[in-house]
């Protein structure tokens, strides 16, 4: 049986990602699923910008946002 390898993100990982990432890529960096990035896409969640057909999600805003997440979950601790 092969098992999958996971892959660990860590804060190396986030500083030597490409400033501008496609869907794919940070979906893979803030592991969320593509139907969630897009719906943070769509409600502006995250700075975008087109480069031809390819919408690329700023880095910087999704590390932002994956901040205010963690800040928002571990509210009352």
């Amino acid at each position: 049986m092969v098992v999958p390898r996971t892959r660990v993100i860590t804060p190396v990982t986030w500083l030597f990602a490409p400033e501008w990432l496609t869907v794919e890529q940070a979906c893979q960096l803030s592991g969320h699923g593509r139907g969630t990035m897009l719906w943070m896409i769509e409600d502006g969640a995250v700075d975008t910008k087109l480069d031809g057909d390819a919408l690329l999600v700023e880095r910087e805003s999704l590390h932002e946002f994956q901040e205010c997440l963690a800040l928002v979950h571990h509210w009352d601790d």
